[in-house]
C-alpha cells in the first residue's frame, strides 16, 4: 500500500497529494478507489485482512490530521453589526477568498418575523447574494440570535487563516451604544494571525479591547525579515486614550492609523503609542501632545523602527490650532534647508503648496524632521542608509551616542529615587 505524503503540506497543494495518494492505492479488480459509493466500500474492506484494514485507517488517520495541519486562507473577513431604531438586528458575515470568490451570509432578527440566514456564492459584487453555485437557505434559529450568530462567526474565525480582519459597527439608537455594541459578539476570540486589523464605528471600549487583546502580528517588516508587524486602522472609533494607551501599541509592532474627523486629542494621548507609522485624523491635536511625543522620542523611548508620524487636524478655530513653537518648547532644534534625491513624505508635502514651510532638524539619537503645513503635521526619520545621501544646510547637529547614553541613564535614575522616595513614604 502507498503510504501517505510526508512533511507539511500547504493548503494550495493538499488536495492534488492527497488526491495522488488516493489513486496510488492498490485495489482489486480495477476498482476506483474514488468513485466507490458506501455500500461498494464496506465491501471491499469486509473482503480486506485485519491487518490490511488497520493500515488503511492509519494512513486514513494520518492523512486527515495532514490536511487539518493548515488552515484554508482567507484573504478577507468582514463582520458588519447593525442596530435599526426599532430594535432589529443584522449581521452580515463576508468571506473573500479570492477576488473574484466570495461567501456572503446575512443573519437577521426582526421583532415581527422569525430570525433566518441565508447565503450563497458571488463571483460578482454587483449582483445579490441569492447568484451564485447554490440557492440560499433560509434556516429557522434554534438559539437567541447573538448565540446563534456567535457561534457561525466564531467558526470561521477558529477554522480559517485571515490576512484581513474588518469589523464594521452601525447603531441607530443613539445613546445606547456600550449595551448593544458588547452584544454584537459574545463568543470566544481565538488568538488571530493578522496582518490587518480595520475596526469600523465601534464605541464600546470592551468590545474593542476583546479584538486588540487577541491579536498576532503576521505581517513580515520590510525592514526585517525575522520581526512580524500589524497594520491598525480605526475609523469613526470612540474612546481614543483606552485605545491608544493599550498594551499592543506599545510593543513597535503596529502600524496605526486613526480618522475621525469630530475627536479632541489630551495632552497625555500619545504618552505610551510606540508604533514604526502613525497616521492620525482628528478635530484638534494639542501642541503638548506632540511635545510630549518628541521628547520621548529624543530620549530614546521610541523604537529604533520609527519612521514617520502624520497629524492632520480638521478644526476651523485657529485657536485650537497646533502651534509649531509649543510643539518643539524644550527640544533642541534647527531650521535647515533639505537637499536630497531620497524620497521624503516632508518634501513631497511642501510641494503641495504654494508657500514652502519650514523644515526643522530636531537633535535626537538620529537626524530627525518635522515641518507644519497648514493643518498638517509630519514629523520623519529617513532610514539609516539615507542618512549619507540627505545634504543639509547648515549641517546636521547631533550628540553624540555617550551624551545620550548619559542622560538615558540620568533620567532613569531620577525616575528609580522617585519611586523609592514613594515606596517608603
Amino acid at each position: 500500500m502507498a503510504q501517505p505524503p510526508d512533511g507539511r503540506l500547504t493548503y494550495m497543494t493538499q488536495h492534488q497529494r492527497v488526491m495522488e495518494w488516493l489513486n496510488s492505492i492498490d485495489r482489486p479488480n480495477g476498482i476506483h478507489f474514488l468513485d466507490m459509493d458506501a455500500k461498494s466500500l464496506l465491501v471491499l474492506m469486509n473482503t480486506l485482512d485485519r491487518k490490511t484494514r488497520s493500515n488503511l485507517e492509519k494512513s486514513c488517520k494520518i492523512l486527515l490530521s495532514i490536511s487539518r495541519s493548515d488552515k484554508p486562507h482567507l484573504q478577507q473577513l468582514c463582520l458588519h453589526f447593525t442596530t435599526t431604531w426599532n430594535h432589529d438586528q443584522f449581521a452580515e458575515i463576508t468571506a473573500q477568498f479570492s477576488p473574484e470568490h466570495s461567501f456572503h451570509s446575512i443573519f437577521m432578527s426582526k421583532k415581527k418575523s422569525p430570525n433566518w440566514i441565508t447565503g450563497g456564492w458571488s463571483i460578482d459584487r454587483q449582483k445579490n447574494i441569492t447568484s451564485g453555485i447554490f440557492q440560499p437557505e433560509k434556516l429557522r434559529l434554534s438559539a437567541t440570535f447573538v448565540e446563534r450568530t456567535s457561534r457561525y462567526i466564531e467558526y470561521w474565525l477558529r477554522n480559517f487563516q485571515i490576512d484581513t480582519l474588518r469589523i464594521k459597527v452601525e447603531n441607530l439608537i443613539p445613546g445606547k451604544e456600550n449595551s448593544i455594541q458588547q452584544s454584537n459578539y459574545t463568543g470566544e476570540i481565538p488568538p488571530l494571525k493578522l496582518k490587518k486589523l480595520i475596526i469600523h464605528g465601534a464605541n464600546n471600549i470592551r468590545f474593542i479591547n476583546n479584538w486588540l487583546d487577541n491579536l498576532v502580528p503576521n505581517a513580515i517588516d520590510p525592514l526585517d525579515d525575522k520581526k512580524k508587524i500589524i497594520d491598525v486602522e480605526f475609523l469613526d472609533v470612540g474612546k481614543l486614550d483606552q485605545i491608544f494607551h493599550h498594551s499592543l501599541m506599545t510593543t513597535g509592532k503596529v502600524n496605526l492609523t486613526f480618522n475621525r474627523v469630530s475627536t479632541h486629542f489630551t495632552r497625555k494621548t500619545l504618552n505610551f503609542v510606540n508604533s514604526p507609522m502613525i497616521n492620525i485624523v482628528a478635530r484638534q491635536v494639542p501642541s503638548e501632545a506632540v511635545n510630549s511625543f518628541l521628547k520621548r522620542w529624543c530620549r530614546g523611548e521610541i523604537i529604533e523602527d520609527f519612521q514617520y508620524l502624520h497629524l492632520m487636524e480638521t478644526t476651523q478655530w485657529p485657536s485650537q490650532q497646533m502651534h509649531m513653537m509649543d510643539a518643539l518648547s524644550g527640544l533642541r532644534y534647527q531650521i535647515v534647508d533639505l537637499k536630497t534625491d531620497v524620497k521624503l513624505r516632508i518634501l513631497e508635502k511642501q510641494k503641495e503648496f504654494p508657500k514652502p514651510a519650514q523644515i526643522f532638524q530636531i537633535t535626537g539619537p538620529r537626524p530627525g524632521f518635522c515641518a507644519h503645513f497648514g493643518n498638517q503635521f509630519i514629523f520623519e526619520i529617513p532610514k539609516t542608509e539615507d542618512i549619507q545621501h540627505i545634504l543639509v544646510n547648515p549641517p546636521i547637529s547631533q550628540n553624540t551616542f555617550d551624551e545620550y547614553e548619559r542622560q538615558k541613564n540620568r533620567i532613569y535614575m531620577e525616575l528609580f529615587r522617585k519611586r523609592l522616595i514613594r515606596l517608603f513614604n
